[in-house]
Formats: C-alpha cells, sequence, structure tokens
C-alpha cells in the first residue's frame, strides 16, 4: 500500500490517528492491525 502526503490514517481498535508527513510504501499498523484510511 501506497501512503500519500497530507491523507489521515485511524485504527479502529483504540482510534488513534496518523496523518501522513512524508508518503511511501507500506502499511501503517497499530494494536497488531493494519490501519484504515479515514475518509473525509
Amino acid at each position: 500500500m501506497t501512503s500519500h502526503k497530507s491523507e489521515l490514517y485511524c485504527c479502529q481498535k483504540c482510534g488513534a490517528e496518523v496523518e501522513v508527513k512524508k508518503g511511501g510504501d507500506g502499511t501503517l499498523r497499530c494494536c497488531g492491525q493494519a490501519m484504515e484510511i479515514k475518509q473525509s
């Protein structure tokens, strides 16, 4: 998965949110699971 600058990701388990500052390849993970992109 590729993330792009300014995208917002959310952990479905704990609710943590991450804003991408520098995009790249890979998967953002939290609480042992992949984070999901937050729809605006």
